[in-house]
Parts: structure tokens; sequence; C-alpha cells
């Protein structure tokens, strides 16, 4: 089975914040609002020989002004489908937290053809929508603010850039997400990409 199959078999059920919904427990975070994301599987120390998603993966120091202070909390692949990773950053109260899903598919046509599910997953993490746009990061992107769920302040981003799929969410359990801090953390996903070539 190809990448590209795997990805629109599971891409609804995989991305776009699984880790969030926990936001502001101390407890590992779990599932999204539509309650069919697989969480992130944790790995002590993942390596990018295989997996071309870690080799651009954001790191802390990637994360930009507004996300300066967060760590690393998790990282892991998208349930268990190979070329993804999925990295959650938190600030030093736990109450405000970034996930970044990536998706390596086989090539640029396969990518914009699987982005729809990726997006339709980052619109679902926003329960209640206040605002959608379509911010200028990768070929093709859409922005999506409002509350999740529980009422917490969120912005879910999906775009598509080369052959990679990515998805940003931020979620706040202390007050509102700036939106341009998660449109931040994606243009700082989408140069590490570029940089990479993929």
């Amino acid at each position: 089975m190809t990448i590209t199959s795997l990805l629109r078999g599971s891409a609804t059920a995989l991305c776009a914040g699984a880790l969030l919904a926990g936001c502001g427990s101390s407890s590992t975070p779990t599932t999204t609002a539509s309650g069919t994301a697989a969480p992130a599987t944790n790995s002590a120390s993942p390596s990018p020989g295989g997996n071309p998603a870690l080799s651009v993966a954001l790191v802390p120091s990637d994360l930009p002004a507004g996300a300066t202070g967060f760590t690393q909390v998790s990282d892991g692949l998208l349930g268990t489908t190979p070329h993804t990773d999925a990295r959650v950053f938190a600030n030093s109260t736990n109450t405000t937290r970034i996930e970044v899903d990536l998706a390596v598919d086989t090539g640029t046509g396969a990518a914009t053809t699987d982005y729809t599910a990726y997006n339709a997953s980052a619109s679902k993490q926003v329960a209640t929508q206040s605002g959608t746009s379509t911010p200028s990061i990768g070929s093709q992107a859409n922005e999506y603010v409002g509350t999740d769920t529980n009422g917490h302040s969120i912005v879910s981003l999906a775009f598509v850039q080369g052959t990679v799929i990515c998805v940003v969410t931020m979620v706040s359990s202390s007050g509102t997400v700036d939106a341009t801090v998660g449109e931040a953390v994606a243009g700082n996903q989408a140069q590490k990409i570029i940089a990479a070539n993929l």
C-alpha cells in the first residue's frame, strides 16, 4: 500500500489537533472534537532516517514570537501512518498548546488531492467557527477560527507545501488564541519544508 492510499484512507481519522482536547490539564491530551482521531504515539528519540516528516518537523527554537518559551511535550506518528509526524508544544502553564501534524505524500499531485481530507479535519476541530480565511501559505491553505467543543479558543490551519500536507492547531483554555501566531507557526513550517526541497 502506498503512502497516498494510506493517507486517503486515514487522513480524516488521524490529523489536525489529535492531541489538543486535553489542553489545560496535566495529563496527556486525548482525542479530537469528533472523537475519531488516534493520538500520536510517543517516541523518545525518533530517527529521521526512514521518515521524511521528521526531517522537517518544527522544534521549539523554530517557533515564532508569541510561542517563545513553548516546550515540546509529545512527538510521534499520526496513528501508525508512515511518513507522518505529530508534535505538540505547550506554554509553561500548559494552558496553550500548538500541534503541528505533517504528512509527506508521494508527490505534489497526490498531496493536493489528499489535502481535502486534512482540510476537512482541520475544519472539524473548530466546532463553532467565528471566521475562516485562506492565508497565503503554501500552494493551498485554509484557516478556521472559533471555539472547540469545550468552549476553548482555537485556530486550526491546513496547508499543502510541495509534497507535504500540514495542519497547525492552536488552542487555549485560558484566553483567546492569537490567529497570527498560528499563521506564523504555519509559515515557519512551510519555510522549513521549502528548505528541505520536499
